[in-house]
């Protein structure tokens, strides 16, 4: 591994004219000495690049022209930084606020584990103690994913590192070899499952995802869609209804689909029932 590896820090912003200058502020106050920033814009409409071209000299824009949506978005830059020198990748969503020894930390176990690897940190909902993400689990049959300690707080179960599912596409330390490998994400999904969708053809690959202990970092959860739970939870059935086609062959996707719809009405009551 090398011991210097250079960092590309990429953001998607779309609107974000209210946290993208918090997200830019706490990235430069990261404890290390090899990395660079690019912002890509998925077709703002709002004044979000003119705040970062007035306050961030060191941040290169990539300006798609149109709303591209996750996975197409990061395409887009892949394609773009194709032959350049980087060694890994941290997407981060423009909604996040790291620590400054995020990188340190990530770095720490790339060098532990392997750079074969994807990696994350813990995640807290912005202005909480509590738990959004302390890693992942998803079940390739029913399409179901789950967040590890989500609403959980860390004073009472300390997460230390270890493997899990998959790493959520907020905050994911990722080489440039597995991107390439892999072609990027998954453009069949227009919102939601690309991380999941990631992960596991990485694990098809050889890859482990890990998340590390250490301070999490802060994210305002849903911020470009929020308080839009139906628009949000069909986009998620959508791509939930994708991500079974594509990994089970027919059979099994007609025995997922009737299995989904018979669990229904059981969401609700667990959501209830932890009121």
């Amino acid at each position: 591994m090398n011991s210097n590896p250079h960092i590309k820090i990429l953001i998607l912003n779309y609107n974000g004219k209210h946290i993208i200058q918090r997200c830019l502020e706490s990235v430069f106050k990261l404890e290390y000495n090899n990395f660079s920033v690019d912002v890509i814009d998925n077709g703002s409409n709002d004044n979000s690049i003119e705040i970062i071209n007035n306050l961030f000299n060191d941040v290169t824009i990539h300006q798609t022209g149109e709303n591209l949506g996750y996975a197409k978005g990061y395409n887009f830059c892949f394609d773009k930084l194709k032959k350049d020198n980087i060694d890994y990748y941290l997407l981060l969503n423009n909604d996040a606020i790291v620590v400054s020894d995020l990188i340190i930390n990530l770095l720490l176990n790339v060098e532990k584990y392997g750079s074969e690897n994807i990696y994350g940190p813990k995640i807290y909902y912005s202005n909480t103690s509590r738990l959004w993400f302390a890693g992942g689990l998803y079940s390739k049959f029913l399409g179901i994913t789950r967040h590890i300690g989500m609403n959980k707080f860390e004073d009472n179960i300390c997460y230390k590192t270890k493997q899990t599912d998959y790493i959520t596409g907020c905050c994911m330390l990722v080489s440039k070899k597995i991107i390439d490998k892999l072609n990027g994400f998954e453009k069949k999904y227009k919102m939601y499952y690309e991380d999941v969708d990631l992960c596991h053809r990485a694990y098809l690959e050889g890859a482990k995802c890990f998340i590390i202990e250490g301070q999490a970092i802060a994210h305002d959860v849903s911020y470009t869609i929020k308080n839009n739970s139906i628009f949000k939870k069909y986009h998620m059935f959508i791509s939930q209804i994708k991500f079974i086609y594509k990994f089970n062959n027919p059979v099994f996707f007609i025995i997922s689909m009737i299995i989904n719809v018979c669990l229904m009405p059981v969401y609700p009551l667990k959501r209830f029932m932890k009121l």
